[in-house]
């Protein structure tokens, strides 16, 4: 499996495209997901501004609230995704704010780092077709503890 991430910065952030493109290769890796081997796997990541992820949280979610991050998946579940035949799979896009992470970060007395690791990891996930199942969190804390360990 090859995974491309598409980065764009909108808010400014501390992290660099590869910071990104390192979580969500460990995270479907940590899927073990067999029908991906030998596929090109792309997504889409924006970081964005409290108003804008607010914007899009009402327009989306019905939800007049600042958040973490949102995913819009090409795939309606995990089902859906293991019958794609194609060689190269657009999972979708993953907006987040830097800003609200950060707080939560703080909040939570955790690095900013780890607080992003966790976010975003759990943003792939959502692509994949997870839904706040125990396995979602378990793997997110999987990949999040074993962060920032070299390849």
């Amino acid at each position: 499996m090859h995974i491309v991430v598409e980065y764009t910065e909108e808010a400014k952030t501390p992290f660099p495209k590869n910071f990104f493109q390192t979580v969500a290769e460990r995270t479907l890796e940590a899927c073990r997901f067999l029908f991906l081997e030998g596929k090109e796997i792309r997504l889409n990541v924006i970081s964005v501004s409290a108003e804008k992820i607010q914007e899009l949280n009402t327009k989306y979610r019905g939800k007049e609230s600042v958040t973490d991050i949102l995913s819009f998946g090409e795939y309606a579940d995990r089902n859906a995704l293991k019958q794609a035949e194609e060689d190269e799979i657009f999972l979708g896009e993953i907006f987040f704010c830097p800003t609200f992470i950060k707080d939560a970060a703080t909040e939570d007395a955790v690095t900013f780092e780890r607080e992003m690791v966790y976010i975003f990891s759990h943003g792939v996930l959502h692509l994949v077709g997870f839904d706040h199942e125990e396995e979602m969190f378990t793997l997110q804390e999987k990949v999040t503890d074993a962060f920032p360990l070299e390849k």
